[in-house]
């Protein structure tokens, strides 16, 4: 998983600017599978899952061999001012006396230049964890996670200290967001993101094992599968994309840059064109994306007799405008 972020990522940014009150926490939800938690996925967070169910700690504080930012979180960080000048440190030696260890040692102070240090002390931040959700029968965990401080957006140095918190997020659970400070941690499972994964075209077998990875498929949802992928592929795609989203499974293909089909493949009655940004239009819902909020830059065609053509049609005039 990836370990760190080097700039806010920017659907956290964009949720920054729509959350109205001052404090945030660095938060998010994740789904699990109960066959990754046996084999210890999360055991350095203390979290644990058998045949008997799951087992978490309430709180954690988040071991310093995470990453660098865990390390930072526990002992601390040394930090090298080279805006300012060169100076001469001295550090403690011990010297034989006379040049011979017989006749015992002192003490000699030996010098040397470097720039100056400041120390920052460790903050010894926790992890709040809380299991808010499962699916059968493939027993995934919908677990949701928060970092222990809240953050002022009008505070001085409010940005680096995001910064930091979702990176000691990732880091522990491969995946960072934001909050309201005063909502639950129950509700985090409700703003999950669709988790892309792109993939090469494979065989049918292949991305349909890998959309339902952990669990056995229904015959109905295997039919939709296996109908959606024969439409994905009728489009000639680079890659086929699959998400996750708590429970949700999406299903697509990336046929250009600027050119994707999805759906929700458990539970919608619809596909989805997405044209520019559509990383960032998949992480909204059918209704945020019909209020016209985010623009009209995709198309929406609900499952009717003819849907097949009309989806090949749109992609066709799309193409067609291109060249």
């Amino acid at each position: 998983m990836k370990k760190n972020v080097r700039k806010i990522p920017s659907a956290v940014l964009s949720k920054l600017n729509s959350i109205t009150q001052n404090n945030i926490v660095v938060a998010c939800a994740k789904t699990y599978q109960h066959s990754d938690l046996v084999a210890g996925f999360l055991l350095y967070l203390g979290i644990i899952a058998d045949d008997k169910g799951l087992s978490c700690p309430e709180k954690v504080l988040p071991p310093e061999t995470q990453g660098k930012y865990s390390f930072r979180n526990i002992n601390g960080e040394e930090i090298v001012r080279r805006d300012l000048p060169i100076q001469t440190e001295y550090h403690s030696a011990e010297a034989p006396n006379w040049g011979d260890s017989y006749y015992g040692y002192h003490t000699v102070s030996l010098p040397h230049k470097q720039y100056p240090r400041d120390f920052r002390p460790p903050k010894g931040i926790q992890l709040l964890i809380k299991c808010v959700g499962r699916e059968e029968p493939s027993r995934a965990y919908v677990l949701a996670f928060r970092v222990d401080e809240i953050l002022d957006k009008t505070s001085r140095g409010f940005k680096e200290a995001l910064l930091e918190n979702l990176n000691l997020l990732q880091e522990n659970v491969g995946a960072c967001g934001i909050e309201p400070a005063d909502i639950p941690i129950e509700a985090y499972a409700k703003s999950l993101h669709v988790s892309w994964e792109i993939l090469p075209p494979g065989s049918k077998d292949e991305v349909i094992a890998r959309l339902f990875k952990g669990r056995t498929p229904t015959k109905n949802e295997t039919e939709n599968a296996e109908e959606r992928y024969d439409l994905f592929t009728s489009l000639k795609p680079e890659k086929i994309i699959i998400g996750t989203s708590g429970f949700s499974r999406y299903f697509g293909a990336l046929l250009e840059d600027d050119l994707v089909v999805f759906e929700n493949i458990q539970y919608g009655n619809a596909l989805y064109v997405l044209y520019d940004n559509w990383r960032d239009l998949s992480q909204k819902t059918r209704l945020e994306l019909l209020s016209g909020r985010f623009g009209r830059n995709f198309d929406r065609v609900i499952h009717k007799h003819g849907w097949k053509k009309q989806v090949q049609a749109i992609v066709k005039e799309r193409r067609k405008k291109k060249k």
